[in-house]
C-alpha cells in the first residue's frame, strides 16, 4: 500500500519539476547536488560550500578533474543524564565512572579528500573521510569511510526543463531537506526533474530508490517536490515522502524466543515508517538587516504507517498456546507517537573572510515520526546505543518494554549554531543544543546538553 501511495504522489506531482531561473550547465566546478538546491543560502549551504570547494582543476580526457580537501579539528562537550521511568535518580551516561564510559569531552581530527570529474553532460563525485578520535591512548588512526561516490548525467538540457539521473552513494540529507530526518546513507538511484515558469516560479521533483538491506531485498523509496520563488516572491515550499517499510519476522530480526523472554504479539516492526514532511520558508535580503540573508522556516512531519505503541498500552498479558508456548500480548493497544515539527530562523551568510551567520531553531518530535537511525535532529545523546522497539536499533536483541524503550526521538529542544570566517579558507563553527524527554511515560527520562566547537580549513 505504501508503494502505491508513492506512485500516486509521483503521478500527481511529476509535472512539477526542479528548475532554475536560468538552466545551469553541468560543469560549474561545484557539486551538482548542492548547486541544484539553489535556495540553500544558509548555514548548511556554507558547510556544503566548504566541503565542495574546488581550487585545483585539471583538463584531461575531454573533461575537468577538480581536487579539494578539508582539515577539521572538533571538540564536543556533552552532558547526558538518564533516569529510570518514574524516578528522579539521574545517572551520568558519559565521563569517568559513568554508565557507558564514553567521554564527556571528546576531540576528533578529520581529513576529507574530494574529487569531481565532469564533462559537458556527465559527472562523477567522490569523497573519502578520515575521521578519527584524538588521544595517544584513546585515539584512533584507522577510521576511514567512503562518504560519497556517485556518477550522473543530464538526459534533457532544455531552456526551462532539465532531467538528470544519478546512481551511487551519498547521504540523503545531501539531496533532501530536513532538520529532523535524512541522516542515513543514500545508496541508490536518483532522478531529478526541473521546470521554470517566469511568472509562476521554479519547480523541482527529486525521486530516489535506495538499498536498506540486500539480504532481505529491503529497498526504500523517497521523493521531494519543491516550489521556489513562488510568484517571484521570497516564498518557498517543499514536500517530501520517504518509505522505509518492509515486514519482518522474529527470525528475520535475529531474535529467538525463550521461556524467560517471550515475544509480544504482533512482532515489533522497526522499519514501519512512511514519513511525510512539509516545509515552508521565507528567504530574502531585507535592507533593515543591511542586505544580509534572512531565512525563516517551519516544517511538520507525520508517519501515517505508525501503529499504536505496545509500550504505551495499559498492560501486557501472558497467554499459553495449545502447544505450551508462552507469549505476551498487549491488553490494550497504545496510542500512536508519530508527529514532529521544527521552526527557526537564519541571519547572515558566510562566503568570504569576515562573514558570519547564526541559526536558531526549536525541535519537537515524537517517537515514531522518523525512522530509527535516520534522525538528524538534536537527539538525546543515546550513549548506550539502545533501540526503541528492540534492544538494538537494527531490530535484534529482543523487544523492549515500556520502561526500557529508548531512541534518538521522543524529545523537545533547541539548537543555536554560529559560523564565522577568519579567512576565505578558515572557518569556526560553534553549536549549542539541548533536549529533554517529550513523553516521560515512554522509556527512561533523559536530559541532554552539548556544546561543539570546530575549526574547518578548506583548500
Amino acid at each position: 500500500m505504501n508503494r502505491l501511495l508513492l506512485l500516486t504522489a509521483f503521478s500527481l506531482f511529476s509535472l512539477s519539476a526542479y528548475a532554475q531561473s536560468k538552466p545551469a550547465p553541468v560543469a560549474q566546478g561545484i557539486d551538482i547536488q548542492f548547486d541544484d538546491k539553489q535556495t540553500e543560502n544558509d548555514m548548511d549551504a556554507l558547510r556544503r560550500w566548504l566541503q565542495d570547494k574546488r581550487l585545483v582543476s585539471l583538463k584531461e580526457l575531454g573533461g575537468d578533474l577538480s581536487i579539494s580537501g578539508e582539515v577539521r579539528t572538533e571538540g564536543q562537550l556533552a552532558n547526558e543524564k538518564r533516569a529510570a521511568q518514574g524516578t528522579n535518580n539521574f545517572i551520568q551516561q558519559r565521563g569517568m565512572n559513568s554508565a557507558t564510559g564514553k567521554p564527556s569531552l571528546a576531540w576528533d581530527v578529520e581529513f576529507n579528500l574530494m574529487l569531481d570529474y565532469h564533462t559537458e553532460r556527465t559527472w562523477a563525485a567522490m569523497k573519502v573521510e578520515f575521521d578519527n578520535d584524538m588521544g595517544i591512548r584513546s585515539g584512533t588512526v584507522n577510521k576511514v569511510r567512503l562518504e560519497k561516490a556517485y556518477l550522473g548525467g543530464r538526459l534533457i538540457a532544455g531552456d526551462t526543463f532539465t532531467w538528470d539521473a544519478e546512481i551511487g552513494r551519498r547521504y540523503l540529507i545531501n539531496v533532501f531537506d530536513s532538520k529532523l530526518q535524512f541522516g542515513s546513507l543514500f545508496d541508490g538511484f536518483l532522478f531529478r526533474f526541473g521546470k521554470a515558469w517566469e511568472d509562476i516560479g521554479n519547480f523541482y521533483t527529486n525521486i530516489g530508490v535506495f538499498l536498506v538491506d540486500d539480504r532481505f531485498n529491503h529497498y526504500g523509496q523517497v521523493m521531494e517536490i519543491g516550489a521556489l520563488r513562488i510568484a517571484n516572491l521570497p516564498l518557498n515550499m517543499r514536500y517530501s515522502i520517504i518509505n522505509w517499510y518492509r515486514p519482518f519476522s522474529q527470525k528475520d530480526l535475529g531474535n529467538a524466543p525463550t521461556p524467560t523472554n517471550p515475544f509480544p504479539e504482533p512482532v515489533p516492526q522497526p522499519w514501519r515508517y512512511l514519513t511525510n514532511q512539509y516545509i515552508i520558508f521565507y528567504q530574502d535580503y531585507p535592507s533593515y538587516l543591511g542586505k544580509r540573508l534572512l531565512k525563516v522556516y517551519a516544517a511538520g512531519l507525520i508517519n501515517p504507517l505508525a501503529e499504536g505503541v505496545p509500550q504505551t498500552g495499559k498492560t501486557m498479558i501472558e497467554e499459553t498456546l495449545a502447544d505450551g508456548t508462552v507469549v505476551w500480548k498487549v491488553d490494550k493497544k497504545g496510542k500512536k507517537e508519530n508527529l514532529g515539527w521544527y521552526a527557526g530562523a537564519t541571519v547572515g551568510l558566510v562566503k568570504k573572510a569576515g562573514d558570519w551567520s547564526v541559526d536558531a531553531n526549536y525541535q519537537w518530535i515524537q517517537e515514531q515520526a522518523v525512522a530509527q537511525g535516520d534522525s538528524t535532529g538534536i537527539g538525546r545523546g543515546n550513549a548506550a546505543g539502545t533501540g526503541f522497539y528492540t534492544a538494538n536499533q537494527n531490530g535484534s536483541g529482543g523487544p523492549t518494554t515500556r520502561a526500557t524503550a529508548f531512541s534518538s526521538n521522543n524529545f523537545k529542544g533547541f539548537q543555536v549554531e554560529a559560523l564565522y570566517a577568519f579567512t576565505d579558507n578558515l572557518t569556526l563553527q560553534q553549536t549549542i543544543q539541548m533536549s529533554w524527554t517529550l513523553n516521560k511515560k515512554l522509556g527512561p527520562d533523559d536530559d541532554y546538553k552539548q556544546y561543539e566547537i570546530e575549526f574547518i580549513y578548506a583548500f
